[in-house]
């Protein structure tokens, strides 16, 4: 037997997929995820950086704080961009 509830579920995706209409809820999710794993990048980054300057490796931390850096006006950016409709 058919399950005709996972069919309509299918339809309903199928539908969003088609007309690009996303769910509230789901965006601020998918955005909150992806700010959370930019955010641990960036400690990431920070740490190695500090991590190399320690060991007196100038060039990769001083590489390594520059991406950070960007890292985190690119963050930045995102955090203050406009709502999109």
């Amino acid at each position: 037997m058919a399950d005709f509830h996972y069919r309509e579920k299918l339809k309903q995706i199928e539908k969003a997929a088609s007309t690009s209409k996303v769910p509230e809820g789901a965006k601020n999710i998918g955005m909150g995820c992806f700010i959370f794993v930019f955010i641990l990048l960036i400690a990431f980054l920070i740490f190695l950086s500090v991590s190399l300057w320690i060991n007196e490796i100038f060039v990769g931390s001083l590489l390594m704080g520059i991406v950070a850096i960007f890292c985190l006006f690119v963050l930045y950016k995102f955090w203050t961009a406009p709502k999109i409709p």
